[in-house]
């Protein structure tokens, strides 16, 4: 999975269950925490995740305009 898909994954995922662990959400998108980790951290400096505690992320509403506004080739 590349970077940009893996951040839309993220995404989704998170607006179906959020908020999340990393732990739980690299387990439900089949990815490794170690690789799920970093891109929360990405797009919580985008503004579109925010950490609401030890590796726990909440999708901000820029997040779930993200969504909302389509999966392209642009980067999120």
């Amino acid at each position: 999975m590349t970077r940009r898909e893996l951040e839309w994954t993220v995404l989704a995922a998170l607006a179906e269950r959020s908020p999340c662990y990393v732990v739980d959400l690299a387990a439900a998108i089949d990815e490794h925490p170690v690789a799920v980790e970093p891109v929360c951290a990405s797009l919580r400096d985008r503004g579109e995740l925010r950490s609401i505690g030890y590796r726990r992320y909440d999708v901000t509403a820029a997040g779930r305009r993200q969504l909302v506004d389509g999966h392209d080739d642009d980067p999120v």
